[in-house]
C-alpha cells in the first residue's frame, strides 16, 4: 500500500519536558524508558516499520544525543533514522515542518514517541487518508459511555499530513497540530479527516501512566503466541535464556525476565510485572505489578507492589537506603533510581 503514494516518511515526535518535580521524570527520558524491557520509542519505529516505511525522523530536544545513541542499537538493517533537534520549543506542527524541509515527501504518518501505536492499523489509515483526498488525517478514539450514546472524541496523537498542508505552519514560532494547524486548515477549506481507532492509544506520561503501559505490554506478550526471541516459557513467564531463575521461586501471572537477570530461591513475583536484564532479585523477595529496570537489585526479604525501581537501584527490606537510591512514594507506589 505504501508504495502507492510517490514517497512516504514516518516522524515520531521525541522532544519531551518535564511537566513536575516528580522522580519518575528523572529516571530517564519518557522515550527510552523501558516497556517490557524495550524502549519506549521502539514500538512507534516497529509500528512504521511495519507498515513498510524505512524513512523516519526523529524529533527531539536537548535530548536528543541521548535518544540517537540509544535508539541506534534497536534500528532495523533496511530502515534510515535521521535525528532532528529542536532547541527552541516548536510544538508538533513546527517540528513536523521543519522535519519536512530536511527530508521532503509527499507524505508524512506523525505519531509521539510516548505512545503504543499498536491499536492502530497503520496500513488502513493510509488508504483511508488516500482515498479520502483529505490534507490531513487525525487518528481518534471515541469513549463508551454506560447507555451506549455517542461518547466524546478524543485525539490520540496520531496524524497523517500531506506536505502541501504544511504551508499552513510558520518558520517560527511553536505551532501545534490540533490547536494550531487544523484549525487553519479548516480556515482555508482544507479537507480534514477523523480516523476512528476501535480502542484508545496507551501513553506514557507519568509513573502511574508508566505501569499501566507496561502491564498492558508484558500481558500482551505473555497471551500471544509463542515467545519473544532468546526467551522461553515457564507457564506465563517469559524467561530468557541467558536469565537465572531458582527452581523454587515463585512466578504467578504474566511475568518478563531480561538477559542475565537473577531469581534467587524463594523469590516471588506476581504479575504483570518485567524484570530488567542484570536485575537481581534476593532470597525471599516478593515483587509484585512492578517494572523493575536493569542492574537493579532488591534485597532479601524486600517487598514491592506497583513500583518503578530505575536502573541501577538497590531496595532494602526496610526503606530504599538513601546512599544508593532516591525513592518517593504515593499511595502503594514508590520509585526509585540511582542517587
Amino acid at each position: 500500500m505504501v508504495a502507492r503514494y510517490r514517497s512516504i516518511r514516518g516522524v515520531i515526535l521525541a522532544g519531551t519536558y518535564t511537566w513536575a518535580n516528580a522522580v519518575f521524570e528523572q529516571l530517564e527520558p519518557r522515550p527510552l524508558v523501558p516497556v517490557a524491557n524495550r524502549s519506549l520509542v521502539s514500538y512507534a519505529i516497529s509500528w512504521l516499520r511495519g507498515a513498510g516505511l524505512t524513512g523516519i525522523t526523529v524529533c527531539g530536544n536537548r535530548q536528543t544525543r541521548a535518544l540517537q545513541a540509544h535508539i541506534a542499537r534497536q534500528v532495523p538493517d533496511d530502515t534510515t533514522l535521521t535525528y532532528r533537534e529542536d532547541p527552541m520549543p516548536r510544538g508538533a506542527a513546527g517540528c513536523l515542518r521543519d522535519a519536512a524541509d530536511a527530508d521532503p515527501c509527499e507524505t508524512y504518518v506523525v505519531t509521539d514517541a510516548t505512545a503504543v501505536p499498536v491499536s492502530v492499523d497503520l496500513q488502513h489509515l493510509l488508504q483511508h487518508h488516500e482515498a479520502s483526498h483529505a490534507e490531513a488525517t487525525v487518528v481518534v478514539y471515541r469513549e463508551p459511555t454506560p447507555r451506549g450514546n455517542p461518547g466524546a472524541i478524543i485525539p490520540v496523537g496520531i496524524y497523517v499530513v500531506n506536505r502541501s498542508a504544511l504551508d499552513a505552519v510558520p518558520a517560527r514560532g511553536f505551532v501545534d497540530i490540533k490547536e494550531h494547524l487544523v484549525p487553519r486548515l479548516y480556515a482555508r477549506g482544507a479537507r480534514v479527516q477523523v480516523f476512528e481507532t476501535r480502542r484508545p492509544v496507551p501513553r506514557v506520561l507519568n509513573a502511574r501512566t508508566y505501569l499501566a503501559v507496561n502491564a498492558m505490554a508484558v500481558e500482551s506478550l505473555a497471551t500471544a503466541d509463542g515467545a519473544p526471541a532468546g526467551h522461553v516459557r515457564r507457564g506465563e513467564a517469559l524467561i530468557h535464556a541467558e536469565a537465572s531463575v531458582a527452581a523454587d521461586a515463585v512466578l504467578a501471572g504474566p511475568v518478563l525476565i531480561g538477559q542475565g537477570a537473577q531469581i534467587r530461591p524463594g523469590a516471588v513475583l506476581i504479575g504483570p510485572t518485567s524484570i530488567g536484564c542484570d536485575a537481581v532479585i534476593n532470597e525471599g523477595a516478593l515483587v509484585s505489578r512492578s517494572a523493575v529496570w536493569r542492574r537493579s537489585t532488591v534485597e532479601a526479604g524486600a517487598a514491592l507492589d506497583l513500583c518503578i525501581i530505575g536502573d541501577g537501584a538497590l531496595i532494602s527490606a526496610g526503606k530504599a537506603r538513601q546512599q544508593h537510591t532516591s525513592a518517593v512514594s504515593f499511595g502503594s507506589n514508590r520509585l526509585a533510581r540511582p542517587a
